[in-house]
């Protein structure tokens, strides 16, 4: 469905047309509060578009609910999946359905500012970036504000290919404004287990145009995500199950970056390669470390390269107390 404004202002002729992506998947408590921040977007020509993953409670129905309700200037598209299609088969999808050059992504269960994207544009006006992303308000999930929550991902700091190959936070992905470029360049998204801000942000790292935005123009629910720990009392077997779905995953990333990195122009494409391939070597154990220990005993722990890298990972965890 679609809803456009009978007038639109005169300075928006010559702005972008910037698409706004509402990814939902089973998130009913809190999809009204995200449909929200969408329609309050301050900036025109912008395309919200409304994408359940198939769920299995109400998230849809509130979605098609507040669509049917809008009145104001933004366009609106509505998409239900037929299927379960999973993250990236669906951050994909989005990309095809996408009709302006920049995609806004955002959670069910976070909330986007209203100026959020007024704010991304004049990035987007200034450099043409690859990727945009921002700072946030953390908060929990009854929507109240979390000042004990810190996050320094690598992009934050860096933009150098070689610390984004082998990190695991590059940007917060809540955040992410993705150049459609990344799409035509690279390609669809392959492993389909990745996170897809560990490819998105590495793709935008290869490309070296990158923008953060210090301002905090989202607020990120703590607690309520797919990468979230399992809550104190859920059980040493559930928190081993989540940290071996999440190395997988971050196996998953580390593959796509190894296609994408052959699919660059990367002047350092060798160095590069070898330090993913070693990652992937060191996920690999580790998975085995979570899901077959005796495994990981016989075949990995006398690897050198696997010895240190859990050795010094255990001395860190250690020193800041996170020891188990």
């Amino acid at each position: 469905m679609s809803n456009t404004s009978e007038e639109m202002p005169d300075n928006t002729n010559d702005r972008p047309l910037v698409s706004f992506a509402l990814f939902a998947y089973n998130q009913a408590e809190y999809i009204r509060d995200a449909v929200e921040g969408a329609f309050a977007q301050t900036y025109e020509p912008l395309e919200i578009i409304l994408s359940d993953d198939c769920s299995s409670d109400r998230t849809y129905e509130i979605m098609q609910e507040m669509a049917a309700a809008y009145k104001g200037p933004h366009d609106i598209v509505l998409n239900r999946n037929s299927k379960n299609l999973g993250l990236i088969c669906h951050v994909n999808l989005i990309f095809e359905l996408a009709k302006g050059g920049y995609i806004a992504a955002a959670a069910g269960d976070d909330i986007s500012l209203p100026d959020r994207v007024e704010v991304i544009s004049e990035e987007i006006t200034k450099t043409s970036p690859s990727l945009i992303h921002s700072g946030i308000q953390a908060i929990d999930e009854n929507g109240r504000p979390r000042k004990d929550i810190s996050y320094n991902p690598t992009l934050w700091n860096t933009l150098d290919p070689r610390a984004a190959a082998t990190s695991v936070s590059l940007y917060i992905g809540a955040t992410g404004v993705w150049n459609k470029d990344l799409f035509y360049k690279y390609g669809k998204i392959n492993s389909l287990d990745a996170y897809e801000d560990l490819v998105l942000g590495y793709r935008a790292s290869l490309e070296g145009n990158i923008a953060f935005i210090t301002k905090p123009l989202v607020q990120y629910r703590v607690g309520s995500g797919i990468s979230h720990i399992p809550k104190k009392g859920s059980g040493r077997a559930s928190k081993r199950r989540f940290l071996a779905r999440t190395n997988a995953s971050r196996i998953a990333s580390f593959e796509q970056r190894l296609l994408d990195t052959n699919h660059s122009d990367a002047v350092d494409k060798p160095q590069l390669i070898s330090l993913l391939q070693h990652q992937i070597r060191l996920h690999q154990a580790r998975g085995r470390f979570y899901t077959r220990p005796l495994e990981f005993i016989r075949r990995d722990v006398w690897v050198p390269e696997i010895f240190f890298s859990f050795s010094s990972a255990a001395l860190r965890a250690f020193v800041n107390g996170r020891w188990r």
